[in-house]
């Protein structure tokens, strides 16, 4: 099966990296030249991805078709392409639903939403998709974990929980900052951040049998330093706050619907 990707951004970066890294065989991957520079390193960088000379013509070529635009201006270039019945089109447009594309890309009208983190390039990130497909989820797995969903507001759900990332980078950065302030060098701050960061995480993905509060919990010792600092963040509102971040998000997604 030949991929084609519709824009070639990080997000397309990283997915093309993951599924070229893969065990076993790699998929044919054309790429549109629409950032010249990021198709062209990846074309060099694997045997499998090649570059070709229009939308269009990654169209013509492909049998899945991800589309990677921006979502403001991505309907007026695809109102310009030419689909055909029988195409997959996988869209990684957030506020675009299943409706929307299928009426951009028909007669192609076998439609499936995915939203891919940077960490599918090295086969660590979580995926959403609506609605299930067996495929797609396929094709994800191998490049961390990927999440089907029933609903389009379950969909839209996860997708709201992806804008949390930069948040959580920051958390990360403030303690690094506070280390270096504390007369420990730069690259040992963030050294010991980032490997904080990452159990953290692989706590949290090797005990799947404990929701984040029992987690919490068993973290926040009665009496210690972890309950000291817990109880402060609730009491300053910073849990709040993220909440109230995502609801905006989620706001943000609603009203891009009409």
């Amino acid at each position: 099966m030949a991929l084609g990707f519709i824009g070639t951004g990080e997000i397309t970066k990283a997915v093309v990296i993951g599924l070229s890294t893969v065990a076993g065989d790699k998929p044919d991957i054309i790429l549109s030249p629409r950032n010249g520079q990021i198709a062209g390193e990846l074309a060099a960088r694997f045997a499998n991805v090649t570059v070709a000379a229009s939308n269009q013509a990654v169209i013509d070529a492909a049998d899945m078709l991800f589309l990677a635009l921006r979502p403001l201006g991505a309907g007026e270039i695809l109102k310009t392409l030419t689909f055909r019945a029988g195409q997959h089109v996988v869209s990684f447009m957030a506020t675009y639903d299943v409706a929307a594309i299928r009426a951009l890309v028909a007669p192609a009208d076998t439609v499936t939403l995915v939203t891919p983190l940077p960490a599918v390039a090295f086969h660590g990130g979580p995926t959403p998709i609506y609605p299930p497909d067996d495929e797609i989820v396929a094709m994800f797995s191998p490049l961390g974990t990927a999440v089907a969903v029933e609903t389009p507001e379950e969909y839209q759900a996860l997708c709201v929980a992806t804008s949390t990332l930069a948040g959580a980078f920051a958390y990360y950065e403030t303690i690094a900052d506070w280390l270096e302030a504390k007369n420990v060098p730069a690259d040992k701050a963030r050294a010991f951040s980032g490997a904080v960061f990452y159990a953290l995480a692989a706590t949290a993905k090797n005990a799947p049998h404990l929701n984040f509060s029992e987690l919490t919990l068993e973290s926040a010792t009665k009496g210690g330093t972890n309950e000291q600092v817990v109880k402060l963040l609730k009491e300053r509102g910073v849990y709040n706050a993220l909440n109230d971040g995502m609801d905006a998000i989620w706001e943000r997604f609603e009203n891009a619907k009409k």
